[in-house]
């Protein structure tokens, strides 16, 4: 939405109020950034959280007009991280303490991750309705939660997030599509972050053989939450490709092709991926195009 134009009849008081919501929206956008250019874990949860109060405060939206989005190699993530290539990371065995450790660190680092992937598509696509915004927020309050809940787990394993080496594999993908939405809804949320709702039930089922309630009680959060976030990758590219007069699958399947080459991976989680959107002729399709069958 422009920035209102007055006329005589307009009265203050509709003034200051425009002023204080385009107050809060330029705020909003300035927390967000705040987080994104941020190597600090602290200050990263802290921007967002108070980003996702004032989305919460505000009713009204205005987007500010010519909001600046700065190019995506400015936003950070912690000095201490190292970061490899996914075939050079150990095995993790979570029968051994070690292998527990390694285990939820990588999980910490996939919703660290997931943090800065969500704040970004609030970030960087612009002109999008309020709830876009208000949905993006909320998963990255979210993915606060879950990251703080793991950290805290870490400490029983005498470990901090960093101590490990990780890959970038989420972040990689936000890059490659960052000037194309319908892209980035098709393979952050809806391809590789929902790969989280396929084979998290198998780790919740050697976790509760191993005993680890404790790591399990967490995993169960966070598998019940990010269908939710999943859904909303489903409902906004549905947005999307509605505006531009596209086909959704067809879209998805288009930029599957594109940016994964064909290696598309199952076994795919029917029940949960049908309440986070998924239509059944997408399923199939996807189950078709496994390479691990």
């Amino acid at each position: 939405m422009k920035n209102k134009q007055w006329n005589k009849y307009t009265t203050g008081a509709v003034k200051s109020s425009f002023a204080k919501v385009l107050l809060c929206m330029s705020n909003l956008f300035l927390y967000i950034e705040k987080a994104l250019e941020s190597s600090s874990l602290d200050e990263t949860i802290e921007m967002t959280r108070k980003a996702f109060a004032l989305s919460q405060d505000v009713s009204q939206w205005v987007e500010p007009e010519g909001r600046i989005v700065k190019p995506i190699q400015y936003v950070k993530f912690p000095d201490k991280l190292v970061c490899i290539p996914p075939r050079e990371l150990p095995r993790r065995r979570l029968g051994t303490e070690a292998g527990r450790r390694s285990f939820i660190h990588a999980i910490a680092h996939i919703e660290f991750n997931a943090i800065k992937l969500a704040l970004d598509i609030a970030y960087r696509f612009k002109g999008l309705p309020k709830q876009f915004y208000d949905d993006w927020i909320f998963v990255a309050n979210d993915e606060c939660k879950h990251f703080e809940m793991l950290c805290a787990h870490l400490k029983n394993y005498d470990c901090q997030y960093g101590d490990n080496p990780s890959h970038d594999g989420l972040w990689s993908m936000a890059v490659k599509t960052e000037e194309d939405l319908i892209a980035r809804l098709s393979l952050v949320p809806r391809y590789l972050e929902a790969r989280g709702l396929d084979v998290t039930p198998a780790m919740l089922e050697k976790l509760y053989a191993q005993k680890d309630n404790a790591t399990a009680a967490i995993l169960e959060v966070i598998l019940e939450d990010e269908v939710s976030h999943v859904e909303y990758g489903t409902k906004w590219l549905d947005y999307v490709c509605k505006q531009e007069n596209i086909e959704r699958e067809g879209a998805f399947f288009e930029n599957i092709e594109h940016y994964l080459k064909g290696q598309v991976l199952g076994p795919f989680n029917r029940p949960l991926r049908l309440r986070a959107g998924f239509s059944e002729s997408e399923l199939s399709e996807l189950e078709k195009r496994d390479k691990r069958r």
